[in-house]
């Protein structure tokens, strides 16, 4: 989706976390993670030599995380820009934790004037009304994402989560004009790249994105904007590390009170 590269390294790590310790899905996943700045330069002998592993078992580890043979692992991964240097530009700058606290600062100040109570509960009364709840987002901020479905689920209210493309085509013929669909796109590249298949069920469709992409407007539903001004430079991290997760709590919070109301 948004970035393939980010999509691998997210599928590698679940597949690290829920394996058995010592299975070949774990030593595989590990091996790669280790040498994830490696990968474009590895081969599948090297792989499965050190692996003890056979170049068949390779294979069907690389079709398991969704690529047909490892070389076109190496290839989306080599495609697909991660945004290193943005990463560590954002993370070597001098007196860092001093310019967070005050980009914070900022962050949080503007994310609650943007998103007034009356905005949340639109979203709230719509998220609370619809027969199914899907969140389209990248790899990025899945697990802000996660934690989100644990917590509206206690509330009594399911959130599926789609981060592939595959996925939401198969969402697509089993939605409705009473589902709703939340894209989180904070650059707006997820938003353009998914437009079509967006669109397919005639289910509402929110956007939250940082672009001001003049299209979101005649196309979406709703369109929140995060910031006032069109960030497309590494105060998108910001965003995605911080941003994101206040605006799930905002309507967590905003849901939780709607919830205790009707109990």
């Amino acid at each position: 989706m948004e970035n393939r590269r980010l999509s691998l390294l997210y599928n590698l790590q679940n597949l690290y976390n829920s394996s058995d310790l010592g299975s070949v899905d774990y030593q595989l996943s590990r091996y790669l993670i280790d040498n994830y700045q490696e990968i474009d330069k590895l081969n599948i002998f090297e792989v499965a030599e050190e692996n003890n592993v056979s170049r068949a078992t390779v294979r069907r580890f690389c079709q398991h995380l969704g690529y047909d043979n490892f070389k076109e692992l190496k290839k989306h991964f080599s495609e697909f820009d991660e945004g290193f240097e943005s990463y560590k530009e954002f993370y070597r700058k001098d007196h860092f934790l001093f310019k967070l606290r005050e980009q914070l600062k900022l962050l949080f100040t503007e994310l609650e004037d943007r998103l007034s109570n009356k905005e949340l509960t639109q979203i709230v009364n719509t998220i609370h009304h619809s027969d199914e709840v899907i969140i389209v987002a990248s790899s990025t901020i899945a697990n802000s994402i996660r934690v989100f479905q644990q917590t509206m689920a206690i509330f009594g209210k399911r959130i599926s989560l789609v981060a592939s493309q595959d996925k939401l085509s198969q969402f697509s013929s089993r939605l409705n004009s009473n589902c709703l669909i939340l894209v989180f796109s904070i650059s707006g590249v997820l938003a353009e790249t998914l437009e079509d298949d967006l669109f397919v069920s005639g289910a509402r469709v929110f956007l939250f994105t940082n672009s001001r992409n003049p299209l979101f407007n005649a196309k979406f539903n709703r369109v929140y904007h995060l910031t006032s001004m069109d960030n497309q430079n590494n105060r998108d991290i910001i965003y995605y590390t911080y941003g994101i997760t206040y605006a799930l709590d905002s309507i967590i919070c905003e849901y939780s009170q709607l919830f205790m109301k009707e109990e």
